[in-house]
């Protein structure tokens, strides 16, 4: 499997097929059948590899592109809106969209919210759906993990092509953007040599899952959340070739797709040195992808990213990267104690607000987007009185939006929305 997906690697950069038909087809067949159908061509253009209907700028190959919104059938501020108007998919109400389908887009559900909001004649219920619509109407990152339909590579591929088959119909020829979250899920920040060996066939497995039921189709991939900005305790023990080799086996199967564009976590300004960071993101492959992106899970000003990026791209050949800007519109909470405490207080800090909106158009030569790495409104954890981590947490999303502001850093003008 790793050596096709090196040959497929190579055929992508001469413009031969970059995953051949008779690898896709064996891959699938381990797993399942594809549930619908894969249009896009075996081939990789380089000069536009998510085979975007306008050629994107050169070197950037996101530029003009279009990320997937999520409808209310599975989107997380989407859905949250329909159950404030008391249209639970569950629960029939005489209305069309009682029972939303796959396919029911945002646009669409936002024309009858709109309708429903001009009769509506409580403030305070309009005043969070308004605020919700902000983080409805924005691209929502997908996640693919070890916790996904039991973390099984039958699982993984089951779960991947139900976002791809169906899902992702809610917002046709846009392109999805994925996380991964295999790693840290399952080592649990600091592994032993012997957890990293025992795991790594799995690993493979998983990550072949993955790559099968995405086959040619047009995908942003943020791999590995966390890999690199939790990684001191790994380095301590000495085991970081063993954690490289599990970034460059994931980065470069899902790389030599042929519409893939894949970009490693590269850590996060307030708490990684960048020359620590470009020595894994080098070891890891990241020549051989798009490049990486920073603050994927923490809070810190986007200028600061972007000044720690551009020391990473100086360090690892010109490596564009991506800035995560969900949750920075406010900066980060700083910690009382960092030596103790962290730099940040990460755990549903209050006060925070969204970051500048996802666009492609950043005004930074090496930065190829801003983009929400993660769900705005996921809990972090229970503390502050909130529900387990990773479930929509609609008071902090509401209080998110309330605080929205896309300006770059504290020195910065004000850019509230």
């Amino acid at each position: 499997m790793a050596a096709l997906a090196s040959l497929a690697a190579a055929g992508a950069i001469i413009g031969v097929p970059a995953y051949g038909a008779p690898h896709r087809s064996a891959s699938a067949a381990a797993y399942g059948a594809q549930q619908c159908a894969d249009p896009y061509p075996a081939y990789r253009d380089p000069a536009n590899p998510l085979t975007l209907k306008l050629s994107p700028t050169a070197g950037d190959p996101l530029a003009g592109a279009s990320f997937f919104v999520d409808g209310p059938r599975h989107g997380s501020a989407a859905g949250e809106i329909a159950r404030l108007l008391g249209i639970d998919s569950g629960t029939p109400t005489g209305h069309p969209l009682a029972h939303f389908s796959d396919s029911e887009s945002w646009v669409a559900f936002k024309h009858y919210v709109d309708r429903r909001l001009s009769h509506m004649h409580n403030r305070g219920l309009a005043y969070r759906i308004r605020m919700l619509e902000k983080i409805a109407s924005e691209p929502e990152p997908q996640r693919v993990s070890a916790y996904s339909a039991g973390g099984s590579p039958n699982g993984i591929f089951a779960q991947t092509q139900k976002l791809f088959c169906h899902n992702f119909t809610a917002d046709p020829g846009t392109i999805p953007i994925i996380n991964t979250y295999f790693l840290h899920a399952t080592l649990h920040g600091c592994p032993t040599a012997s957890q990293i060996a025992a795991y790594t066939p799995k690993f493979e497995a998983q990550i072949d899952a993955l790559a099968a039921a995405t086959a040619r189709r047009p995908v942003v991939f943020l791999l590995e959340l966390d890999a690199i900005g939790s990684s001191a305790c790994i380095t301590r023990h000495g085991l970081m070739p063993a954690w490289e080799g599990l970034l460059r086996y994931e980065a470069t199967t899902l790389g030599a797709l042929p519409h893939a564009l894949v970009y490693l976590e590269g850590g996060y300004s307030d708490a990684n040195n960048a020359a620590y960071a470009a020595r894994i993101l080098n070891a890891s492959g990241v020549g051989q992808v798009a490049g990486f992106y920073t603050n994927g899970t923490h809070l810190n000003w986007t200028i600061n990213e972007i000044h720690y990026g551009e020391q990473i791209s100086k360090l690892t050949h010109g490596a564009h990267f991506i800035v995560n800007t969900a949750l920075n519109g406010r900066g980060p909470k700083l910690n009382r104690h960092p030596s103790t405490q962290g730099i940040e207080d990460l755990c549903n800090p209050p006060g925070r607000g969204l970051g500048p909106r996802p666009t492609t158009s950043t005004g930074y030569s090496n930065v190829d987007a801003f983009l929400w790495a993660i769900v705005p409104g996921n809990s972090s954890g229970t503390c502050g009185g909130g529900p387990p981590g990773g479930v929509f947490w609609a008071a902090r999303a509401v209080g998110l939006a309330s605080r929205a502001n896309g300006r770059l850093g504290p020195h910065f003008p004000s850019r509230p929305y």
